[in-house]
């Protein structure tokens, strides 16, 4: 059964959680001499984004996400707004030379790039290498699995990465702290358990919309023990991974 709270108001330290947060201590204390960026990535949902916040609140880390229009100049612009700058303007090696400055100022603070794989076919992805080259700042990359592959295709990004980090999947010891987080004296038996992980292959949000599903369950019902078969008479299937296509490398 999964039965103790965390009383803590934080992210529930699962393993990617840690990981991410070991890779912004590397980086951070990285001799002058190594390269300066990171990579962190893997598939969707696995708790990628709630590391990197983690990351950034306990690194002061500046934190920006990529979109699928992400450009040179958004990108620029959004990065001096979480250095700090209210009102960025100029032409983008005016942005680019602001952000370099204030990054010089406090080399030890990490920059974040989520959603990174959005940029890492535009050839402006070199912009991030010349961000840390020339500040001695960390920049660490978040994105889907196929960022590193990307990444191949533009050698002077590829080879300043020194740290590459994959995300794993969710396991029984991330399921129960999770479920302690989430659900808060609810008993979840083991079989409920065991088939939420089956279903949901490890997917960190898959398994916190079942995890919701069983507080629900649990209103419904009256009562704090729920197993598999009263979830499942209450809401119906598990909220379940579907055999999506393998991804193609473009």
């Amino acid at each position: 059964m999964m039965t103790e709270p965390l009383k803590v108001n934080r992210p529930a330290p699962l393993k990617n959680v840690a990981a991410f947060s070991t890779l912004l201590a590397k980086m951070v204390d990285r001799h002058p001499d190594d390269p300066g960026l990171a990579v962190f990535s893997g598939p969707s949902g696995w708790g990628k984004t709630k590391s990197g916040i983690y990351g950034a609140n306990k690194y002061r880390a500046a934190y920006v996400e990529c979109g699928q229009f992400t450009s040179a100049r958004s990108l620029l612009m959004q990065i001096l707004i979480e250095l700090g700058e209210t009102r960025p303007r100029g032409s983008i090696e005016d942005l680019k030379t602001d952000a370099i400055m204030l990054m010089v100022a406090e080399p030890r603070r990490p920059l974040i790039i989520d959603e990174a794989h959005f940029i890492a076919k535009k050839r402006f992805v070199d912009l991030l290498r010349e961000l840390s080259d020339k500040s001695g700042a960390a920049v660490v990359l978040i994105g889907e699995e196929m960022l590193p592959k990307y990444l191949e295709e533009f050698e002077r990004v590829h080879n300043r990465v020194l740290e590459w980090l994959a995300a794993v999947p969710c396991d029984a010891e991330d399921f129960a702290l999770l479920a302690a987080s989430r659900c808060s004296g609810i008993e979840i038996a083991n079989d409920l358990a065991a088939a939420i992980l089956d279903k949901t292959k490890g997917n960190t949000r898959r398994i916190a919309v079942n995890l919701t599903k069983v507080v629900e369950v649990s209103q419904i019902l009256g009562t704090r023990q729920i197993d598999l078969a009263a979830f499942t008479g209450a809401v119906g299937a598990i909220f379940s991974t579907p055999k999506f296509a393998p991804r193609k490398f473009a």
